[in-house]
């Protein structure tokens, strides 16, 4: 597996060189793994492209999540168009963690033809300043997008020059969206910004413990806090992670005596002093955090294991059991887990006589798809097929799993509709699991989707996996909705496009890999 970082670079690589991220794939789930193993997926791009996401706006998601921050995004307006639509949902999912958000406070310095010419550095400033005057924020992130990146505005010097006349920590992130086609660059990117800029140890009380030596117990209270610190376990959360997602693996690793903490997501900057202190670091999803572990690593010597995904019965207990063996738990946490499947295998049974049989696709971030593929197999269904978004070969582990359990089906990277499109009429699925966003293409073709994430739905664990299970069954039931669109909506494709290869504008597509 190819990991190349940096982390005194003044900003990170984009995936496609630090993991030789591919982003334009077709055929089947062996000959992607090989081909990711060998690294010639970055042989592989289009010659047309249809529509792509944008590192820019992914890079929003974690800033906006951050507790008393302010995002600036440096360029055109119409850059920050699609934010309207984070504010309630950051006040919602924040709400239902506990957690009082101020929504998503974002400004635009809103460069215009006369900044494209003469520069859009003091617009830069003049914002900062006037974000820091209104809010107060703890911390302000600056989104360096397309056009100033080409025309060269230095917002690193611009942060340098204000940074002593503000009182929020001034945060560069350098996201065009040009400089990446795998958009999941963009974690890296925000991840960067962060360990460059906060810390990440516990405010110096004495020798870092929160006693006074002079307290007659001080002794005994720290062997208690080295005793805790040494069972405690951080996870780290994504914006696809909801907070029954967090409550149920907190459930389940509290179940076998360990203690829990979540970053980075709906938590101040301050409270990230406490990541240090933990004895493991573990990724959710490490196509989202695999950068900052790394970096905790090699500054604060913290280990970090990186599971799959726990989604599924399989999956969910892999999960738990890698994180056990760790602490010397094993013991503990077979009986937890025998306990939770034989209550969720009763509770599927009817759930089972519903799906068993029919045929799914499912598309989205790679980890995801795989351990949702992996569950419908679980529950009796049958995958047809993978469309990933990016893939590099550190989902080879799970899609090695993936080929011997479920077959070598049909698996692509793409973000493109028309090529979704094509494939679906193809496989003819009964149904699609699809990231948010992707399903309005699925159910216009006429087959019933349901979202590959949302933060109101559960999706990991035991209480996940029936609650997706159900979803699954319960879209299968009727799927009037989705039939009655297939008649009655035209897609933008002509006939003569379904009679094409999928990955007809995919060049390389075939390259020998043997």
């Amino acid at each position: 597996m190819i990991f190349d970082v940096n982390f005194d670079s003044k900003n990170p690589q984009s995936r496609e060189v630090s993991r030789r991220t591919g982003f334009a794939y077709g055929g089947c789930t062996s000959r992607l793994t090989r081909c990711a193993e060998k690294g010639c997926l970055n042989n592989c791009d289009r010659n047309f492209t249809q529509a792509t996401f944008c590192q820019m706006m992914v890079s929003t998601l974690i800033s906006f999540s951050v507790k008393d921050s302010v995002v600036i995004m440096h360029g055109p307006v119409g850059c920050g168009s699609q934010s309207h639509i984070i504010d309630f949902s950051i006040k919602a999912y924040g709400a239902s963690r506990g957690v009082k958000m101020e929504g998503a406070r974002w400004f635009s310095t809103n460069l215009n033809e006369a900044d494209v010419i003469s520069g859009g550095e003091t617009k830069l400033k003049e914002t900062i300043l006037d974000a820091d005057r209104r809010f107060r924020p703890t911390a302000i992130f600056v989104l360096l997008s397309c056009t100033p990146a080409i025309i060269g505005d230095d917002i690193d010097d611009v942060i340098k020059q204000l940074q002593s006349d503000v009182t929020a920590t001034l945060v560069p992130l350098h996201c065009p969206g040009f400089k990446a086609k795998v958009f999941s660059s963009a974690y890296d990117v925000v991840y960067h910004g962060i360990l460059q800029k906060f810390n990440f140890e516990p405010i110096p009380y004495v020798d870092y413990y929160p006693f006074n030596k002079d307290d007659k117990d001080y002794e005994q209270k720290v062997q208690q806090y080295e005793y805790k610190k040494s069972r405690t376990v951080n996870l780290y959360n994504a914006w696809s992670i909801g907070p029954a997602d967090e409550a149920e693996i907190r459930r389940l690793l509290e179940a076998i005596g360990l203690n829990v903490q979540i970053f980075v997501e709906f938590k101040e900057p301050d409270q990230w002093r406490m990541i240090t202190q933990a004895a493991l670091n573990v990724s959710f999803c490490h196509v989202h955090d695999l950068y900052f572990l790394e970096f905790l690593k090699q500054k604060f010597n913290m280990p970090y294991i990186l599971p799959n995904i726990p989604i599924g019965i399989g999956s969910t207990g892999k999960f738990i059991m890698e994180i056990a063996e760790f602490f010397g738990l094993e013991k503990e946490a077979e009986k937890l887990i025998a306990r939770e499947k034989e209550k969720l295998e009763k509770a599927l049974v009817p759930i089972k006589e519903k799906v068993k049989g029919k045929k799914v696709l499912i598309s989205g971030g790679y980890l995801r798809i795989g351990t949702t593929g992996l569950l419908a197999k679980e529950i009796g269904m049958e995958v047809v097929g993978f469309r990933n978004f990016n893939y590099d070969s550190f989902g080879n582990k799970l899609f090695d799993e993936i080929e011997e359990t479920i077959g070598d089906v049909s698996n692509s990277i793409s973000t493109q509709p028309s090529e979704l499109l094509n494939v679906l009429r193809k496989l003819k699925p009964d149904m699609a699991v699809s990231h948010p966003g992707i399903g309005v293409w699925v159910t216009k073709a006429g087959i019933p989707s349901i979202t590959l994430f949302a933060q109101r739905f559960p999706i990991f664990g035991y209480k996940g996996a029936y609650d997706l299970s159900r979803r699954l069954a319960r879209t299968l039931s009727n799927s009037n909705y989705a039939r009655n669109l297939g008649e009655n909506v035209h897609l933008p494709f002509k006939e003569d496009w379904y009679e094409k290869d999928p990955y007809y504008y995919i060049v390389d597509k075939n390259t020998d890999i043997e």
